[in-house]
């Protein structure tokens, strides 16, 4: 996911001038040192580099392993964006003394946001198309934060809710990046006028301390029809104090940045403080450069050119995505490549890239680049949600040329008469006024899927409570004792509802963990007057049973102890993901481990989801504290893991049954392909006195594992068992439970 280039490279006829890089014309081969006479306002340098930053991520998109950094496009967008900003309002408060801030941002809006408003709108009716109602209040979430530039935020928020971490990506994600640079054009225009003050005061001490020789400084000004302002300060050292201060605040955001990434905070791929310093450092280039560009022999500035690309070449097919500390010190490489490439301004003659620059083609993608960023993600998201897979290399193609027809017209008949539309171009406050009744109108479109689903959800919901009155013969689980498993055994009526899945958990209080958390903790259900303690460890797949484990202990009198702390399998080998997420899971286990060989469980019984990935021997990590237990005289036992009943981790088992709620038959997976080996159960066969209790009966029949079972939805999510079908299955954990308990304990 990466930025659309979000600013025009030439001046806008009429209102305020778009973004124009400050760069000479083409250097010759015969000059010592291609130093221009006079600046021009076009480099096509930078268009080349858009159509490489979205060539790179539109690849991406479509085979992460064609290019697997091709991620770093968007980094390469913010570095464009800060120094075309900058260059642009540096120039404008050199030149007039002041700094226009309605004008600059009637700007933005007029090139931003018709494009933008377009592809929402035409996501929002894919929706309403293709999508299942379950996603339809999501989709109208994202939609909303997109139009008001925070979708960053909210996915920053999502990264690190637990529950929101396995959420279906959206054809509104990628607008993450537009985000922050809509906040980043907010702000950065006052961190340009509080340069440009700071270089008057230091001009002004100058002249103190010189007895009041050289020019007169003026004093700011302040003007309510053109926005915040200064007199003309010729002689204040803009563009030195400008550099400092966005020095500084690169230093601040990058350190940021840098240690988010390393605590495994994945909100720092989101948020706009760790990211800023992208932007800001195009605004230090900005600052850094002279009017006419870098006065180099052309030689060096073709050398530096080629290392920026070859630079962000490297990058986007060596940097994978998961594995590569991204963005912090990860995108140090790709921000400095592409400053590289536009220090080095025009460049021409032998060991130069212009023929490739310059070509048309390259040109024409750079141009509809942004709107190509746009249309690219909806369109693969849609094919995989119709198609139902990836797309083979024949069908990329096909998705790569409609993508280009797309932006194509969005380009031609949306951004450009919206830019130089007469009705605004002159007229700041007319363009905002416009900006803010488009996107209000946009706001209350967006909010229609979810309205509709609201509709849905109510109505399936009170079949659903007709239904729990007086659960039929064969309910949930008994449907195995009645009817083979078959999915509806009375009706067509289903609980919970595919709405309202997610929120159908145990009463678990406080008592998982969170991902992140420091510590596990402990916590008491069933009996807790019973002297006989069964202890249930693992991750989130045993936090799913802690409503069934409940019922079960009050049931049969025993007192239930649990540790569950989310993403931690109760193994001694350390997950992958500790590698790379603020994630501690085997150091607490073994502490764990300590605490419950104190307490002498009657039982402990180890269950984790199937799907996780070990540094090191899963066997092993498991077996240990088994090992460890058996000797203490604890019996242990491996509660099978509930099948994942999709191929595709992100894909949800309720959004599918949204979508076949009369036959949810192609919802079912086959049994060998939900059913996986697991590490648990391989170490208990290793340890004298482990038992497994084997759990695919309560899931699949001899072939298929179906997503509902007796009239209830078997899963909340992609992988986790709902707590109404986890309850139906009380009887039969229970007696698995029993069987296990010492003699003296039953």
């Amino acid at each position: 996911m990466d930025l659309p280039p979000t600013i025009s490279a030439r001046h806008e006829r009429g209102g305020a001038p778009h973004d124009a890089v400050p760069t000479a014309p083409r250097a010759t081969s015969g000059s010592r040192s291609g130093a221009p006479k006079t600046p021009r306002r076009f480099l096509p340098e930078v268009q080349a580099l858009r159509a490489l930053a979205v060539g790179l991520v539109v690849i991406y998109h479509l085979y992460p392993r064609a290019a697997p950094g091709g991620f770093v496009g968007v980094d390469v967008f913010f570095v464009i964006s800060g120094f075309l900003i900058t260059s642009h309002l540096l120039r404008e408060v050199q030149a007039k003394g002041r700094i226009s801030l309605p004008a600059f941002w009637a700007a933005r809006i007029r090139r931003i946001m018709p494009a933008a408003i377009v592809v929402i709108l035409a996501i929002v009716v894919a929706t309403l198309i293709w999508w299942p109602s379950s996603l339809w209040e999501e989709i109208t979430r994202q939609g909303l934060a997109s139009l008001l530039s925070v979708q960053n935020w909210v996915l920053a928020l999502d990264s690190v809710d637990y529950m929101a971490q396995e959420n279906q990506p959206t054809a509104l994600q990628h607008f993450w990046s537009l985000g922050v640079e809509e906040q980043f054009y907010i702000f950065w225009p006052l961190v340009v006028l509080a340069a440009a003050w700071l270089a008057l005061a230091l001009a002004r001490g100058a002249k103190r301390r010189n007895g009041g020789r050289g020019r007169r400084a003026a004093l700011p000004v302040t003007s309510a029809s053109s926005g915040i302002s200064t007199e003309r300060f010729a002689a204040a050292p803009v563009r030195i104090v400008a550099a400092v201060l966005f020095a500084v605040i690169i230093a601040v955001s990058l350190g940021y940045s840098i240690l988010l990434v390393n605590s495994g905070d994945a909100a720092a791929y989101f948020v706009t403080t760790a990211r800023v310093w992208e932007m800001a450092a195009g605004g230090l280039l900005a600052a850094m450069l002279p009017a006419a560009g870098w006065a180099a022999p052309v030689w060096l500035r073709n050398l530096t050119a080629v290392a920026g690309v070859a630079v962000l070449a490297w990058v986007a097919f060596s940097y994978v995505s998961g594995k590569t500390p991204f963005p912090g010190q990860g995108a140090i490489l790709p921000v400095l490549g592409t400053m590289a490439v536009i220090a080095a301004g025009r460049t021409a003659g032998w060991g130069s890239l212009h023929r490739l620059t310059d070509a048309a083609p390259v040109q024409w993608v750079g141009n509809i680049s942004y709107s190509l960023y746009l249309w690219h993600w909806p369109v693969v998201i849609v094919f995989k949600q119709v198609v139902g897979t990836a797309p083979r290399w024949w069908q990329a193609l096909a998705l790569i040329a409609l993508s280009l027809a797309l932006a194509a017209a969005s380009y031609y008949f949306v951004e450009r008469p919206a830019r130089t539309w007469r009705f605004t171009a002159k007229h700041t406050w007319r363009a905002v006024g416009i900006g803010a009744v488009a996107t209000a109108l946009a706001a209350v479109v967006v909010a229609v899927p979810a309205v509709r689903a609201q509709a849905i959800t109510t109505q399936q919901a009170s079949a659903a409570a007709e239904l729990l009155k007086a659960p039929p013969k064969g309910f949930g689980a008994q449907a195995w004792d009645t009817s083979s498993g078959a999915p509806f055994v009375s009706g067509t009526a289903i609980t919970p509802i595919p709405g309202q899945a997610a929120r159908d958990l145990p009463k678990w209080r406080d008592c998982v963990s969170a991902w992140d958390g420091d510590q596990v903790r402990r916590c008491e259900f069933g009996d807790t007057s019973s002297g006989v303690e069964v202890a249930l460890v693992g991750d989130s797949h045993a936090g799913q049973w802690i409503g069934a484990m409940d019922a079960v202990g009050r049931e049969r009198g025993f007192k239930v102890v649990t540790y569950v702390k989310n993403s931690c399998p109760f193994s001694f080998t350390p997950r992958e993901l500790e590698k790379t997420r603020k994630l501690v899971c085997s150091t607490l286990n073994q502490q764990t481990a300590r605490e419950l060989a104190k307490a002498k469980p009657a039982l402990i019984i180890f269950t984790s989801w199937n799907g996780s990935t070990y540094a090191g021997d899963a066997v092993e990590g498991f077996r240990k504290p088994m090992e460890q237990f058996a000797k203490s005289g604890i019996k242990t036992a491996v509660l099978r893991d509930s099948p994942s009943l999709t191929d595709e981790p992100e894909t949800m088992a309720r959004d599918c049954v949204a979508q076949n709620l009369q036959d949810p038959e192609p919802c079912s997976l086959p049994r060998h392909l939900s059913l996986p080996k697991e590490p648990a159960v391989a170490a208990a066969k290793k340890v004298k006195g482990a038992a497994t209790i084997d759990t695919a009966s309560w899931f699949c029949d001899e072939e298929q594992c179906p997503s509902v079972i007796g009239n209830v939805l078997v899963y909340r999510d992609a992988n986790h068992v709902s707590n109404t079908y986890a309850l139906t299955l009380t009887g039969r954990l229970g007696d698995a439970i029993q069987r296990l308990l010492p003699d003296a304990a039953r």
